[in-house]
């Protein structure tokens, strides 16, 4: 009897604790991480790929940052001589070339206030996959040669931890250099015929 009064005081407890203490819930957890994909497949994401020349920015009179730039060469959804509008990362330099890989906005882009600093109502693109779609160029010293005229070329600034390129790409400084990253410089020239060929491959 004492066996089957404990046996139900123990049943009790335990129902109580159901009741008394809250189910756990399962948290979807989000990550912010960029993405690692290849070249081909960033072409292929991107609505407008281009060597641009940033020309200002904006950064008062809109929701997030926006950038004027000028096409000078396109390889996908824009003509040289255009000027796009772009974004939503800061830091990116006035004056400074890009090549950018971009996914177009559908709705345009509206000022917060009616001012005549803005640009009013633009296109817009944005940058993607956590920034690294926009790729930095810039006259460096930092390539293989047996002289400086060699060493020293355009070349453009990609985070290869998150953008792969074909092996066949030489980057520099080489991959066995851990950088912050990965991000690495291509010659300009190099990494322009990819895009060229990228540009003219069906379905890209």
């Amino acid at each position: 009897m004492i066996g089957k009064t404990l046996l139900l005081a123990a049943i009790f407890v335990l129902c109580a604790n159901q009741v008394l203490i809250p189910q756990s819930k399962q948290v979807p957890i989000t990550t912010t991480e960029p993405a690692i994909v290849k070249l081909t497949d960033l072409f292929r994401q991107a609505d407008i790929v281009a060597l641009v020349k940033t020309v200002s920015g904006d950064t008062e009179n809109y929701d997030v940052a926006v950038y004027k730039a000028h096409v000078i060469k396109s390889f996908k959804g824009a003509a040289a001589g255009d000027s796009i509008y772009f974004g939503p990362y800061v830091g990116e330099r006035l004056g400074w070339e890009y090549i950018v890989f971009l996914r177009k906005v559908t709705k345009a882009l509206e000022p917060k206030l009616a001012s005549s600093k803005s640009y009013g109502t633009v296109s817009y693109a944005e940058i993607f996959n956590e920034g690294y779609s926009a790729m930095m160029s810039s006259y460096e010293c930092v390539f293989d040669g047996a002289d400086a005229a060699q060493q020293c070329d355009y070349g453009i600034r990609i985070c290869t931890d998150y953008i792969l390129l074909p092996k066949s790409v030489p980057v520099f400084p080489v991959e066995e250099h851990d950088l912050p990253f990965g991000c690495r410089w291509v010659r300009r020239a190099v990494f322009i015929s990819m895009l060229d060929q990228l540009g003219k491959t069906p379905n890209l």
